[in-house]
């Protein structure tokens, strides 16, 4: 082997190495990035979902806070003199019309019984499906924000990818080009 020969070699084997480095370091870095994108949108995903629960939390605290101020208004009360519970006999206007309401209530009973029945039994059906229907968007609603979340996952996922492989496109033809020179 002759001395050029051999500088042919060692150029040669020059650039090869210099490819192979920058590959690692474009390996090294598109793996970084595609790792703190991850963990960005987990961040993300977590931070939603303890801001959800610190709501919450805040308006049962909220809640017990105005529970304890009543119960401490009604302790006062209470220890007052001046205070008193007044229970008052109602009027014969009222007792006359109460008698009146029940009659009315007794007759319609009486002549038609199975109308009477049924529009309580309609009520119950009707708050029955209310409570279904309740459930119901409930359950959609979260099947939802499972959908949305694990949209954002594969988006984000997409992402990483299409960066990395535009790099790396952009990497495998910046070197071709110095060869070529």
């Amino acid at each position: 082997m002759n001395k050029q020969e051999f500088n042919d070699l060692q150029k040669k084997f020059g650039e090869e190495t210099k490819k192979r480095k920058f590959q690692k370091v474009f390996n090294f870095f598109s793996t970084l990035i595609s790792i703190l994108g991850i963990t960005v949108i987990s961040y993300y995903f977590l931070e939603t979902l303890f801001i959800k629960n610190d709501t919450q939390k805040l308006k049962i605290e909220n809640q017990n806070i105005q529970l304890q101020e009543r119960i401490s208004e009604l302790e006062n009360r209470l220890r007052t003199k001046d205070s008193t519970i007044s229970i008052s006999s109602p009027s014969e206007e009222r007792i006359q019309d109460l008698e009146k309401k029940i009659e009315t209530l007794n007759n319609i009973i009486i002549e038609n019984p199975e109308k009477s029945l049924t529009i309580p039994l309609l009520n119950k059906d009707i708050e029955n499906i209310k409570k279904e229907n309740e459930l119901q968007i409930e359950l959609i609603k979260d099947k939802v924000e499972t959908v949305v979340d694990l949209n954002k996952w594969i988006l984000g996922l997409i992402f990483s990818l299409l960066i990395t492989i535009v790099i790396s496109n952009l990497a495998k033809n910046k070197p071709k080009n110095n060869l070529e020179e």
